[in-house]
């Protein structure tokens, strides 16, 4: 148990550190073009798919 608790640490902690440096790089929304909207909409879209994914994955490995 005590591995998942550094395990879920580590993980928030980079999950914050990377997105706080990714957000500080973006532009607005309306100053974006078509093209980089939706790059950013299937980058949005594959981090959903991927979070669902390790969520599905953590459960059915806790499970069992």
């Amino acid at each position: 148990m005590e591995g998942y608790a550094i395990g879920l640490a580590v993980g928030f902690g980079a999950g914050i550190a990377i997105g706080i440096s990714i957000g500080r790089k973006q532009k607005p929304w309306p100053e974006l073009t078509a093209a980089e909207r939706k790059n950013r909409i299937i980058a949005i879209a594959a981090g959903g798919v991927l979070l669902v994914g390790g969520v599905v994955a953590f459960l059915v490995r806790w499970m069992s």
